[in-house]
């Protein structure tokens, strides 16, 4: 049998293993485990050395075959995570990407990367995708609605983690920024330097968006004007330069989504004005500070994606090394 359809039947068995047994059960016979899933007794053999190797099986004779661990005796250079984006930008999935690879790096683990914008992530078909890839590990990137195929990889045994959570699953190991919180940040910073006239820029609708929402309720009882500006909608542009016209001492800018930084950017290039003492603030960006050509850098004040990166690689390293998954679930940093 050639070696990568080898190693896929053998993740096959390994899940079947975490999901179906547990310690000091007896497992199937090499004869059984071939007919079950339809190799040769040969490839069966394979296998069943491989888990033996790894710690996972006792083999002797007449006792038969009994399950010591329903886990590999964690060799991280055996471990391949995949990350999986459902956004093609490549500012954003290169900078969660340089997060998860050198958190990876440290341990000796593969990672590969994948965009995927244009697959239905939201049939069992998906689901089926990521367990062919051939990993041990799901890293999974802006994706929404897709809760039944992510169910179905986690019970097939394959490790995952996500920046959001797909249909409120909870289930899913997930870390998210705390909108609110570091929204208020912002706020909180521009009273501090005496802006009064603000404005808040981004790609969502205004309504249930809780990062102007954390703003807002910072700044509400101070601020003469908080004005929000949906990127998306007719006229966006113009009330851009309607207040980059009127802009004085008093005015501050806050981008609340990554790709809103870049326009807002360019609106102080235009109407040149100059990036001092925090008049211009950003949720998020790929590291320390949000840099563009031609502007003072400008400070985030939510953790970076190179953060969030690493830090949903930490949670299927804690799964490799301990068994189970970090508690809990779901962090909001």
């Amino acid at each position: 049998m050639p070696r990568k359809i080898f190693d896929e039947f053998f993740n096959t068995v390994k899940r079947d293993l975490e999901n179906h047994y547990s310690e000091g059960s007896k497992y199937l016979s090499v004869r059984k485990l071939a007919e079950k899933f339809q190799v040769s007794v040969q490839t069966a053999q394979r296998a069943v050395k491989k888990l033996e190797e790894l710690g996972c099986l006792s083999v002797k004779q007449r006792a038969g075959i009994t399950v010591k661990s329903v886990r590999p005796l964690g060799k991280a250079g055996d471990y391949r995570i995949a990350v999986v984006s459902a956004r093609e930008d490549t500012r954003f999935n290169r900078a969660f990407f340089k997060g998860i690879r050198e958190t990876a790096g440290e341990k000796g683990i593969n990672v590969s990367f994948e965009e995927l914008p244009n697959i239905d992530t939201c049939s069992l078909r998906f689901g089926e995708y990521l367990l062919s890839l051939n990993v041990n590990g799901i890293i999974a990137l802006y994706f929404s609605n897709s809760a039944l195929p992510f169910y179905h990889v986690m019970r097939e045994g394959l490790d995952i983690a996500a920046d959001i959570i797909p249909d409120e699953f909870p289930g899913l190991p997930v870390v998210q920024t705390n909108n609110y919180r570091h929204a208020g940040e912002a706020g909180r910073i521009f009273l501090d330097n005496g802006y009064r006239r603000i404005l808040v820029a981004g790609y969502y609708p205004q309504r249930k968006n809780r990062r102007f929402e954390g703003l807002y309720d910072a700044v509400k009882d101070f601020s003469g004007s908080i004005k929000y500006v949906c990127l998306t909608e007719f006229g966006a542009m113009n009330a851009l330069d309607s207040f980059f016209n009127n802009f004085d001492s008093r005015c501050a800018v806050f981008s609340v989504d990554f790709s809103a930084n870049y326009i807002v950017a360019a609106k102080f290039i235009q109407h040149e004005i100059r990036v001092k003492n925090d008049n211009f603030l950003v949720y998020d960006c790929e590291e320390d500070l949000f840099h563009y050509k031609g502007l003072s850098p400008v400070k985030r004040v939510a953790p970076s994606f190179f953060t969030l990166g690493a830090e949903l690689c930490k949670i299927l390293i804690t799964k490799l090394e301990t068994g189970a998954y970090p508690v809990p679930l779901q962090r909001k940093i």
